[in-house]
């Protein structure tokens, strides 16, 4: 087996919750130096929020109602420090990433003469990136409306990952979308057994009239060496042990899909009835 270098090693600690917190406390603790170039004033430092409430809140399109940024914050209940809350998580970006485009756009940040900041700065920016990649999700920017919100790339993913109780769970489902993770086979192997796992009662007992996704979803669990050996002994399957990895990959990629799909008709089928009966009611 081949040994994996530092750098797949580091990949493979990435915390969501920990890079969250740790982006936080950039947000929070990143001075800029903010000096007036024309009186030639000493520089001053301040934090990224009070150069955006000083400079950019009062004539902020998305402010509303709202006098500062703390007051902001209290009504969306955005943490000082993250769990595994992904709504939180989402917020929080979200909040931190329109702080930081209105600061470039509206001040031109990096290139204005009177603003200086630390190497932190352009870290921050980088560590939201990498977040983002990790959750799987986009920024999406109204430019008229002076506002980013945050979307995933994949819908289906993000719309399980909601539904369960299961954190755990969560991260896997969203895991197993990473970039990150192309090629890696005994990772993705290891995702969907955890997700597999997690939703087996579902899969042995298929939602009527949708029966033959549950039946084609437990077909390849049992039959891409998943499930079981299917290499060796007495499930082993010869097209399975000529299928070349990057081909297994692609019907990994598949079945990944397939079980977001019958886990999404289950929480369909259950709003639908509340539906129904909403309606049998109204009429």
């Amino acid at each position: 087996m081949a040994r994996k270098n530092i750098f797949e090693l580091l990949s493979e600690k990435y915390n969501i919750v920990k890079e969250m917190n740790k982006i936080a406390e950039l947000f929070a603790g990143v001075k800029i130096s903010y000096g007036d170039y024309f009186t030639q004033r000493a520089p001053q430092q301040y934090s990224i929020e009070q150069i955006f409430e000083w400079n950019c809140f009062p004539k902020w399109k998305q402010r509303g109602p709202y006098l500062s940024c703390a007051e902001m914050k209290a009504d969306l209940n955005i943490p000082n420090s993250f769990s595994n809350n992904m709504d939180d998580i989402i917020k929080g970006l979200e909040y931190y990433i329109n702080v930081l485009r209105m600061v470039e756009e509206k001040l031109n940040f990096s290139r204005n003469m009177q603003f200086s900041y630390p190497p932190a700065y352009p870290m921050l920016l980088k560590n939201i990136d990498i977040l983002l990649e990790h959750l799987n999700y986009e920024e999406q920017v109204f430019a008229q409306d002076e506002k980013v919100i945050l979307v995933p790339k994949n819908p289906a993913a993000t719309a399980v990952a909601e539904i369960t109780d299961k954190e755990h769970i969560a991260f896997a489902i969203l895991k197993y979308n990473h970039n990150s993770l192309k090629g890696n086979i005994a990772e993705k192997k290891s995702l969907l057994l955890s997700i597999a796992n997690e939703y087996e009662p579902l899969l042995k007992n298929p939602i009527n009239g949708f029966s033959d996704y549950f039946d084609k979803a437990n077909c390849l669990l049992n039959n891409l060496n998943l499930r079981h050996n299917n290499l060796d002994g007495r499930d082993k399957r010869e097209i399975v042990c000529e299928m070349p990895a990057e081909e297994l990959e692609k019907w990994y990629d598949e079945l990944y899909q397939l079980l977001l799909f019958c886990v999404l008709i289950k929480d369909n089928i259950k709003r639908k009835k509340e539906i129904d009966d909403l309606v049998k009611k109204i009429n």
